[in-house]
């Protein structure tokens, strides 16, 4: 324990001094040194730099607070953790999974905070602010977030002769006719796909076993049996099938992060599943046309219901007590109307407040941010980690599942069921 507190004290005096070093330690007027904050965040690179300017517009509204961001690009949970076990962390962090956190007693509860300063959690899109709620605590404020859509290769679909997909209301087997048509059966460079597809991506499955009338797991989120063998996750596994049968397929690491954008780039596939994050370097590409949509559903007059990716700011349970208040009032600038407003105009995501993103006129007039707002608007479904810290411990078996089904063609009920059985004893804390 001893090595991990030395180690990491030696990490986040170095950041900072990466952060602080050369700048002069500006004094507010009335002669007091600001309250000095730093904040952990998996960002880096223009990432960063974006959130770097965003602590700077903060700093400058608020000369008393200094923040210094802390940048884990790599092992982030594991780095939380294990300052929070060493009981010596930052003052406060971008957080994503929320049950993990809270139950390793990694974030403070903001209810106090937010209940003092009357601050109106209904301001937020409703997913986003369920997502930082847990066992009836609130443990930070959202920041910003995509939902997953459908991107359309204008180029892929033009060179096959195949008309544009609509914006909404084609159905899962719409799609597979276009994946069909899209793929040329060639070799090298000549090859086309209609799809690029991943064998064992849950977390981007559920959206379409939730608009099939599906979920995952109980939502208490203690059963994962009569759920992920039920009819409707059985339908949705037995399409993805087909659909990866046909596709280019991948199944390295690397996959479940680049999730097909340089395929789809380069022109080989001419559909992809995926957030807003590749959209400021497509727009970049001359060459590359494109489109948005919704994802498609499992028959007409259903409606689609997306997944979401999101983040929330955070406060360590384990920062300085003096430090708290500043760090709250960093965490209520970011998810501010001014944060969402920032993080529009930089044309990354969304941000959190609905109202702001409806006054933003350009916004919205934006060929490929305008259709992912409307996607965003559709999410009704809290992602299923948020219910159990256990969740992907279980999803591992759920994962391994689709793998052989996809990969092995396995039996695709009775694999599912015994996936099911292990999944129950994981949420449960029996396994």
């Amino acid at each position: 324990m001893k090595k991990y507190f030395l180690l990491l004290t030696i990490f986040v005096i170095s950041t900072f001094l990466i952060f602080a070093g050369g700048q002069k330690e500006k004094v507010p007027s009335g002669g007091k040194k600001p309250v000095e904050i730093t904040f952990m965040t998996w960002n880096s690179g223009y990432h960063l730099k974006e959130e770097q300017e965003l602590a700077n517009q903060f700093m400058k509204a608020h000369p008393g607070i200094k923040v210094s961001l802390i940048s884990v690009p790599q092992g982030y949970d594991k780095k939380v953790l294990t300052a929070t076990a060493a009981g010596n962390t930052p003052d406060g962090l971008l957080m994503w999974n929320t049950p993990m956190y809270v139950e390793a007693g990694v974030c403070e509860d903001l209810t106090t905070y937010i209940k003092r300063d009357h601050w109106d959690m209904n301001q937020y899109h409703p997913v986003l602010k369920a997502w930082a709620e847990y066992k009836g605590g609130i443990y930070g404020l959202p920041r910003d977030y995509t939902p997953r859509v459908i991107y359309y290769n204008k180029n892929v679909f033009d060179e096959a002769g195949v008309p544009y997909p609509k914006f909404t209301g084609w159905t899962f087997d719409d799609f597979l006719k276009i994946v069909e048509k899209l793929t040329n059966h060639k070799k090298g460079a000549a090859a086309r796909y209609g799809f690029v597809a991943v064998p064992g991506d849950t977390y981007a499955l559920q959206g379409y076993i939730w608009a099939n009338g599906g979920d995952l797991c109980s939502p208490d989120g203690m059963k994962a049996s009569g759920y992920i063998n039920s009819p409707q996750v059985v339908e949705v596994v037995k399409w993805y099938k087909k659909i990866f049968d046909i596709s280019i397929q991948t199944t390295t690491p690397d996959a479940y992060q680049n999730l097909g954008q340089n395929e789809f780039q380069s022109g080989i596939v001419g559909m992809m599943d995926n957030g807003s994050w590749p959209i400021n370097i497509y727009r970049k590409d001359k060459s590359l046309r494109f489109g948005i949509v919704a994802p498609p559903v499992p028959r007409k007059g259903l409606k689609p219901s997306p997944v979401i990716h999101s983040s929330t700011l955070s406060m360590f349970k384990a920062g300085k007590k003096e430090n708290k208040d500043a760090v709250w009032e960093y965490i209520k600038y970011v998810s501010s109307p001014a944060g969402a407003r920032f993080f529009e105009k930089a044309r990354y995501s969304i941000g959190p407040i609905p109202r702001v993103t409806a006054q933003d006129k350009d916004f919205l007039a934006d060929p490929y941010f305008g259709p992912i707002v409307k996607v965003g608007n559709m999410a009704d479904h809290v992602p299923v980690f948020t219910r159990n810290p256990r969740w992907f411990k279980a999803d591992s078996e759920f994962r391994t599942a689709l793998e052989k089904i996809f990969i092995s063609n396995a039996d695709i009920q009775s694999t599912l069921d015994k996936a099911a059985k292990k999944m129950d004893k994981i949420l449960q804390g029996k396994e």
